[in-house]
């Protein structure tokens, strides 16, 4: 049986909610709990643009938090610091991949203090850009709760290096028979016909959207070493063509 999840990357406190609200109101229509990735501290000069400073921004969170949304920490400040493209080997910067130790622990401190002080919970985080590396997964271990990441490219949940692992694949929704897919959206960016399609989508699909309780992660393989590189390559060759 297929399973869908859906993530939201780069709600932060210049986000433009009118961009937001229209998902938001989708999910809620259908009872869908997505993952939304919360930046703790933007500085990313692109999101600083989105809008307005939201002085409610918070509350706004713990709201989302309340109707059971995944709140995720989505890495520190947004920033790019590296070209290092980390294990994912999806992008070419990074805000972690590529960092000592040091620092990479200083920014997950950073990140889960501001979560605290706004009582917000989270037990994923989001990388941006899709790029962490394993000092990236030692600072989650040693100074947060964390320990789901959503980032991978194989099609079912699992477990690797001490977390569980929620894949993410699909930029935009797509039919499929089975197994487990993740459809992530930039809200800030989405254009009107693509929001048009997910809503066609979910209105179609909504029954087969789960939450985060109803996954099951299973071990990661040898043969998934394998299967997982050459998802890696090939979509590296894609890009590159």
């Amino acid at each position: 049986m297929v399973q869908y999840l859906i993530r939201l990357d780069d709600l932060c406190p210049t986000s433009n909610l009118e961009k937001w609200r229209p998902f938001f109101d989708l999910f809620d229509y259908y009872s869908i709990r997505p993952i939304v990735a919360v930046i703790p501290n933007n500085k990313d000069p692109k999101l600083l643009k989105c809008g307005s400073l939201n002085h409610n921004y918070w509350q706004y969170v713990r709201d989302l938090q309340k109707k059971e949304y995944a709140i995720a920490m989505h890495g520190f400040d947004h920033c790019y610091v590296s070209t290092n493209s980390g294990i994912m080997k999806q992008n070419r910067r990074s805000e972690f991949a590529g960092l000592p130790l040091y620092m990479q622990e200083n920014k997950i401190m950073a990140a889960v203090q501001i979560f605290e002080r706004e009582n917000i919970r989270s037990d994923i985080f989001v990388a941006p850009a899709h790029s962490f590396d394993h000092n990236t997964l030692k600072a989650l271990k040693k100074y947060s709760s964390i320990r789901i990441i959503s980032d991978g490219l194989l099609t079912s949940p699992y477990k690797r290096f001490g977390f569980k692992w929620i894949p993410v694949q699909l930029s935009g929704v797509e039919p499929k028979l089975s197994r487990t897919w993740t459809f992530n959206y930039h809200p800030e960016t989405c254009s009107k016909n693509d929001f048009e399609k997910l809503e066609a989508f979910i209105h179609r699909n909504h029954q087969y959207f789960v939450s985060l309780s109803e996954l099951k992660f299973r071990r990661y393989s040898f043969w998934d070493v394998f299967h997982e590189k050459f998802l890696i390559y090939s979509r590296l060759l894609r890009d590159c063509l």
